[in-house]
This record gives structure tokens, C-alpha cells and sequence, in this order.
């Protein structure tokens, strides 16, 4: 059975509504069908009625096998929206048991984009295909002016839908034949909102059912979202409280409900807590020389730049990280004694640990290999934070130590939640229908940071930091520091190097380079075989990606693979600079990326975050922002970002609970470099007292360290929304299909995980790596590069906005003198 998300004892204070005049909250039980919007949903039941809700998957099983007895528990069910058609019997489930409740055990049920659909269904109203899919659009309903619509004439609500339950009739015909909101075609169900939308033919207009009730058994359905931030929220709270209002008064009426708390052993859960692996201690105990304290030193106002300072603490080739968080803080890991790293292969499920200390590149014969699950690889990964946390440190940094490094988009997919119907064929544990894995990068590559650098972007100090006791000691490692760079900021002008020989060593390799562009009618088709997903009701958009590959010499000596990488972030870093530019070699893996996207930052108290994009305006002499606005301000553009926004407010909330998430900014449009692109900014809080749906029963989250909150948030979110499109388990299986390869660290995640508590993530896109053994002739890079499909998309206009995104980052392995010309461009 799959599990129930939630605990029976509610979790913190909450103030029920004063017109429910309870003493305690009840209950409702919300059926989820794997769709990304679930938990704004249920945020919003629970904070516009006050109660407790349990969620239950759609491929579960009733306990016991008694549904009427379970439901007992509950004063209403509410059926969520979710992928798929309500024809299809695996994807609505258990929602179709609802509608054959006996007279005696009937209560209220309120339906939600599928649920309703589910609902019309089973009274008798076929289910077609709109003319075109509502995916994210936001129109202004019709309504009856009675029932839960009483006194609201029309209201703005969010579309989702590529399906409706079809009445068969013109507008004007349905509504002639209406006998008091009765639908004489289908007595059972009375039309309650509407919707008029054009046809092919003009003179005909065809009527979309938004809202029914059966006029005998308490059910009730809505076609639109109410949870969206773009509907009237205001108007969507109220018909749910007059929704819940008349449900509490048919249970009186029947004399069923008020059970109030659920009992504890009402259901047994699924699984259990497993002990950790025994490699996890091994991790603790590499981990010793770590302290409760980071120890630092800084430098006031200098003038040095994050590129030279990671130059002069580390050597060429080492295994080092650079990321830059928010624009504004550079950490650099340093080198110690003590550094470790780990690798983990979602496919394989083995989880890989080396010392590192005294080399430079790959692994060596002292590592360790274990099998690791990928549920037990995360348990790990926050028990090491939480036994490792450091106490106190430089407050005005992010960082004091932790780890450094990336997750790929499969150890994304080997995160998600899916029915027992779907394989693990696209969950990072097999490869795709014709993909080379030769070469794949490993799914998870962390550095172990006990010694880092911290630059403040804006006001140009550096904390030198230590968590090791023996640096902080007089003339210790952290005083060495801080002379050296100290002496350093003196004569730094002379210390920059010959930026004219870097340029003449790159382009003497980039000239011989060869670029495998994605083929123009291939990205074509694969454009419109997303746009069939979406008019089957599969998806409301997806992030179709593609792949262009980069042949290049190898430098001929040692000291010149070694830093051929980083030369090249370099010159990535002065061509786009952006807000989360980030290096990384990493074993035989070298990123260099300049991403202007965050996907999630959490802070060391309670606060998470996440800043979705999506729509991309590539910058010119004639485009403003005021023109890039317009652009970005249509209805295919706004759609496209609305939807990952309602994504990531379902995934905070999953982790924050209800009245714990808000959106700070809405579909805004910022200047990013080379482009104009729109921005969703979403906060969470964490109260460890109310722990949001998704985490509900996680007994390491009975922890007040902020970490294990991130890390779940981690696991939780992957991979980014903005990278899939919702709903994303569906959305991802689809693309699998229709990508047929790895995206590896393309469309990952890059950050940190800081020992205080805190984190912060990138999205990887503007990004190129490399897999290639330092020692072969040859070194191959992969770009990745895509869009949002909607179905307002063209496969011209996504071809063009692929490319936009691609020479962003293709342009760097043009020679100095060819950058930003056609040859770079053209694919």
C-alpha cells in the first residue's frame, strides 16, 4: 500500500475559522493523483477551513479493504486534480470508488480538474478533448448565482485542462435547456459555472462546464484551480467555505461526522525506519578533525576577485569547487589534510568515498564502494549534517563548511514519487531507449570542505575559515592565510596573470574543436510530440531539452589539461557573467557554469526559497526591457511561468505545511546578462511544530537543525520544476521517452551544504561539463540547451529559443575572434 502522508495528531497551533464553532479541527481526507499542485491544495483547505487534512495516493489501497468504515473518519473527501484522462482507470484510481457509496455511507465530496472530471464521468457525461488545450491560462467564469456561487456573478479562475466533460451542445443550446440549472440531457447533475469558448466555427460558441452538483448526493466538482495564485483568491475561498458549510449541514442532517482526532493505529504505515549503513559511521569518522566552531580570519575591503583567489589556493587539477550564491558570495574550497569526497550513481545505486589528501586527480586504490539505496543515501547524508553541525562561525557568511558539489537530473528523477504502474525505466536507475551511458558523470559528486574562502561580492572582504581546532592555533593555518592574501591584495595588479595568453592558449585548442549541433528537424519533431502529450491531458507543459557535443584536442602537457577547464570558466565567467557562475573539477568531471537561475536556498534559522524561470528574451541592441516586458508579458509566456510557480509552491508546502509558504514576487521580468528573462520568487517557513504533507511521518525531521529540512527540501523539489514542467512525475516520463538520452548534470543542481544549517542550490543551465579522463588525446564537452513546450509553443519558435540559450554558452568555444558570429551560432 502506499503510504498515507500525514500524522494523526496535528502538528502546531492553528485558529479554526470562526464560523466552523468546533473545538476541535475535522477532518478531510484529500485524494492525490501524483499531480504537482496537490499540496496547494491542501495548504488551502486547511487554511481557509481550519482543518486537518490527510492525503491519500490515488494507488493505495482502502485499510483493511473497508473503504465505508475508513471514511467514517472523515466529514468530506476532496478529489485532487492530476495527469491523465478520467477513462483511464489507473489514473484516477480509487476515486471512482467514491461514486458507489451506498445512501447509508455517502458523504460530502468535492472534485478538483480530474476529480470533477471523474465526477461528470460517472453521471453520464462523456469526456472529449477541448479544441485546445487551457494549460495555465486564466479566465473570467460564468456562473448560476447560487449554490456555492451565490452572490458571485462571474469569477478569475486558473485553467489546467485539455479535457472537459463535453455537453454536446452550443452555449446557447445547453443553457436554453437548462430547467433551473438542471441539465436535461443529464438530470443527475445541475451546470453551475461555465465557461463560452470559440470553436472553429465563429458563429458557434461551445460551453465548458466549470463547476456542477449532483442534485441529490452531496457531491460537488470544479473544473478550474482555485489553489492557483493567479484565481481571485479571495472568491475561491469563500465558495469553499460555503462547499464546507453546506457539507457540515447534510452530515448533521445525516448524523454522521464529528469523530474529531484520528486514532493513532487507524493505519498501519507501509514502512519503517531502517538503521544506517555502516558506511555512514565510516563517513562520521572521516569527518573527525571537524569542530563545533568555524574559526575564521578576514580581510576588509580587498581588491581581489574570487577567480585569482581560488588560483592561489588551489593547485591545477585538484579537486575544487567555486560557486557563487545570489550574486554576491564567492566560496572557494581549500584544500586540507582531511578532504574527502563522495560519488553516488543513482542507476547502480553505489555510493563511492575517497581521501583525497595528496591527489590531485580520479580516485586512488584507498576508496570505499558501497551499495546504498537512494532513500538510505539521503538518511546519510542528513545524519553526517546533523551529527557534524557547527555551532558558530562568521555570521556574515552562508557557509562555514560542509559539502561542495552538484545532483544531476536523474538523481532528480530517482527522487520522484510515482504510481505502481510506472517503471523505473526514467528514475535514474535505467538508461533511456538509445542513450550512451559511456561517460555519464557520476549523479551525485560532493566535496568534503573543511577549509574554504569566502568573498563578499559587494563589499569586497574575505573570510578565511577553518572548522579543524589545529588551524585555528597562533601562526595556524588561518594566520598563513591571511597574510599570504594580505600580501597578495598588495601587488594583486601584478599577480592577475597575462589574460592575453590565456586567450592565445585557448584558442589554439578551440580552433581545432568540433560542435555536433542537435538536428533543426529532429528538435522539430520532438516539439510537437510534446504538444500531443499536452492535448492528451498528459502534461500542462514540458521542458524539452536538447544536446550539442564539443570534440577538442587534448593540451599536450599535463599542466595544460589541468588547467584548460579553468581557463574556460574564466572566459565563460567574462562573457555571461551571471548570478550563480560556479567551477568544479570533481574526479575526471569538470563544470563550468554561469547560471542566472536559483533553485533553492534555505538559511540557517527557517526559511526556504526557490526562484523559478521561465521565459527568455535574448538581448540586442533593439530590445528594452520595456519591449522584453511586453514580449514576456503574453499569454503563452505568462502561462508557461505561472505553472512552474504553482509547482513550487506545491513543493514548498510540501515542506512548510499550510499558512508556511508565500510568493514574494509574481511572473516579474529581470535583466540577466545576455537576456531578459521572467522571475517567480517563493518563500517557505519551517516550524519544526508543523511539519508540512509531504514529511509528515520523517522522524529525522524531529530535529530543530535547519539542514535536515534542506536536505529533504533537496530531495523533495528535484529536479527543478523549471526543468520538467507539471505535473512533473508525468511530465518527466514523457521526456525520457521523447529525449531518448541523459541530461546528466545539465538541468541538475549545483551548491553547498553548510554545517550551520544552510544551503543554496543553482539550477544547471548556461552550463557546459566534461566527463573525459585528463589523460585522454581527445576531451568531449556537453551543452544543454531547451524551453518550455506549451501549446501556444511553435516548433520555429522553440528551435530559436533553444538556440538563444545555447550560444550563451557554445559562444566561449569560439575562438577569441570568431565569438558571436554566425559560425558559432548557426546549428
Amino acid at each position: 500500500m502506499a503510504p498515507l502522508l500525514g500524522n494523526w495528531t496535528p502538528g502546531g497551533s492553528s485558529t479554526a475559522p470562526s464560523h466552523l464553532h468546533a473545538a476541535s479541527r475535522r477532518n478531510i481526507l484529500y485524494v492525490d493523483a501524483y499531480d504537482s499542485f496537490s499540496y496547494n491544495v491542501v495548504a488551502m483547505l486547511e487554511e481557509v477551513l481550519g482543518v486537518k487534512v490527510t492525503v491519500m495516493m490515488i494507488d493505495s489501497e482502502w485499510p483493511e479493504g473497508n473503504m465505508a468504515e475508513f471514511l467514517q473518519c472523515f466529514e468530506a473527501v476532496v478529489l485532487g486534480p492530476g495527469p491523465g484522462d478520467p477513462n483511464v482507470a489507473q489514473d484516477i484510481g480509487i476515486m471512482k470508488d467514491i461514486w458507489d457509496l451506498s445512501e447509508a455511507d455517502l458523504l460530502p465530496v468535492f472534485g478538483i480538474c480530474l476529480g470533477f472530471q471523474s465526477l461528470c464521468l460517472r453521471h453520464g457525461i462523456p469526456i472529449g478533448r477541448l479544441p485546445y488545450p487551457l494549460h495555465g491560462r486564466v479566465y473570467r467564469i460564468s456562473t448560476a448565482e447560487k449554490d456555492i456561487f451565490e452572490n458571485f456573478q462571474d469569477v478569475e479562475v486558473t485553467l489546467y485542462h485539455s479535457l472537459y466533460a463535453n455537453l454536446g451542445d452550443s452555449l446557447e443550446v445547453v443553457l436554453a435547456h437548462c430547467d433551473d440549472g438542471k441539465i436535461k440531457a443529464n438530470p443527475d447533475l445541475s451546470l453551475l459555472a461555465w465557461l463560452p469558448l470559440e470553436h472553429d466555427n465563429p458563429s458557434k460558441r461551445a460551453l465548458i462546464p466549470m463547476a456542477v452538483r449532483h442534485n441529490v448526493k452531496p457531491f460537488w466538482g470544479v473544473q478550474f484551480h482555485p489553489e492557483s495564485c493567479k484565481s481571485d483568491r479571495e472568491a475561491c475561498s469563500e465558495l469553499l467555505r460555503k462547499w464546507w458549510d453546506m457539507s457540515l449541514d447534510y452530515n448533521k442532517k445525516h448524523r454522521r461526522g464529528g469523530y474529531g482526532s484520528l486514532p493513532d493505529d487507524l493505519i498501519r504505515r507501509s514502512s519503517e525506519v531502517t538503521s544506517l549503513p555502516e558506511i555512514a559511521f565510516t563517513m562520521l569518522n572521516w569527518c573527525a578533525s571537524t569542530s563545533r566552531v568555524s574559526a575564521f580570519r578576514s580581510l576588509a575591503a580587498s581588491k581581489l576577485n574570487a577567480e585569482l583567489l581560488c588560483e592561489k589556493l588551489n593547485a591545477p587539477g585538484s579537486p575544487t569547487v567555486l560557486f557563487q550564491s545570489n550574486g554576491r558570495y564567492s566560496i572557494i574550497s581549500v584544500p586540507c589534510p582531511t578532504s574527502w569526497r563522495l560519488e553516488y550513481d543513482a542507476q547502480t545505486e553505489k555510493l563511492r568515498i575517497e581521501r583525497i589528501q595528496g591527489h590531485c586527480n580520479g580516485y586512488t586504490d584507498g576508496g570505499i564502494e558501497k551499495s546504498l539505496s537512494v532513500g538510505d543515501f539521503w538518511d546519510t547524508l542528513r545524519y553526517l549534517m546533523d551529527m557534524k553541525k557547527v555551532e558558530s562561525g562568521d555570521d556574515a557568511v552562508p557557509f562555514w563548511g560542509g559539502f561542495l558539489g552538484y545532483f544531476s537530473y536523474e538523481m532528480g528523477l530517482a527522487c520522484l514519487a510515482r504510481p505502481k504502474t510506472h517503471n523505473d525505466d526514467y528514475h535514474g536507475r535505467h538508461p533511456p531507449p538509445n542513450s550512451d551511458t559511456a561517460g555519464d558523470p557520476a549523479d551525485v559528486s560532493l566535496l568534503w570542505t573543511e577549509r574554504s574562502v569566502i568573498l563578499d561580492n559587494e563589499t569586497g572582504r574575505i573570510t578565511i575559515q577553518s572548522t579543524r581546532n589545529a588551524d585555528d592555533k597562533p601562526n595556524g593555518w588561518l594566520d598563513e592565510t591571511l597574510q599570504f592574501l594580505t600580501d597578495l591584495s598588495r601587488v594583486n595588479a601584478l599577480e592577475i596573470g597575462n589574460v592575453d595568453s590565456d586567450t592565445e592558449f585557448l584558442d589554439s585548442i578551440l580552433r581545432k574543436c568540433v560542435i555536433r549541433f542537435p538536428n533543426e528537424q529532429t528538435y522539430k519533431k520532438q516539439v510537437d510530440a510534446c504538444k500531443a502529450e499536452l492535448e492528451a491531458g498528459e502534461s500542462y507543459e514540458l521542458c524539452l531539452t536538447c544536446e550539442t557535443s564539443i570534440s577538442l584536442p587534448s593540451p599536450s602537457t599535463d599542466h595544460e589539461r589541468a588547467t584548460f577547464p579553468w581557463k574556460l570558466y574564466k572566459r565563460l565567467r567574462e562573457y555571461n557573467p551571471a548570478a550563480f557562475s560556479a567551477y568544479a573539477k570533481l574526479g575526471t568531471v569538470k563544470v563550468v557554469s554561469s547560471s542566472p537561475e536559483c533553485f533553492l536556498n534555505w538559511d540557517r534559522s527557517s526559511t526556504l526559497e526557490m526562484k523559478p524561470m521561465k521565459g527568455t528574451v535574448r538581448k540586442s541592441a533593439s530590445m528594452t526591457m520595456n519591449k522584453a516586458k511586453e514580449i514576456l508579458g503574453s499569454t503563452k509566456e505568462m502561462a508557461e511561468n505561472l505553472m512552474i510557480a504553482d509547482l513550487i509552491r506545491h513543493d514548498l508546502y510540501g515542506i512548510c505545511g499550510s499558512r508556511g509558504v508565500h510568493v514574494d514576487k509574481l511572473l516579474e521580468v529581470e535583466d540577466h546578462g545576455r537576456v531578459y528573462q521572467m522571475i517567480t520568487h517563493v518563500k517557505g517557513k519551517v516550524d519544526p511544530g508543523r511539519p508540512g504533507f509531504a514529511v509528515r511521518n520523517l522522524p529525522h525531521l524531529h530535529s530543530s537543525n535547519m539542514s535536515a529540512y534542506g536536505l529533504t527540501a533537496l530531495q523533495r523539489c528535484l529536479p527543478p520544476g523549471s526543468m520538467t514542467g507539471a505535473p512533473k512525475e508525468r511530465s518527466c516520463m514523457h521526456l525520457c521517452s521523447i529525449e531518448s538520452r541523459k541530461r546528466g548534470i545539465y538541468s541538475g543542481v549545483m551548491g553547498f551544504l553548510d554545517l550551520g544549517g544552510g544551503g543554496s542550490f543553482s539550477v544547471l543551465i548556461r552550463t557546459a561539463f566534461s566527463c573525459s579522463d585528463d589523460q585522454d588525446n581527445e576531451q568531449i564537452w556537453r551543452i544543454g540547451a531547451g524551453g518550455a513546450v506549451t501549446i501556444l509553443s511553435t516548433a520555429d519558435g522553440e528551435w530559436s529559443e533553444m538556440l538563444t540559450k545555447l550560444t550563451t554558452v557554445c559562444g566561449v568555444f569560439a575562438p577569441s575572434d570568431l565569438q558571436g558570429s554566425s559560425k558559432v551560432q548557426k546549428a
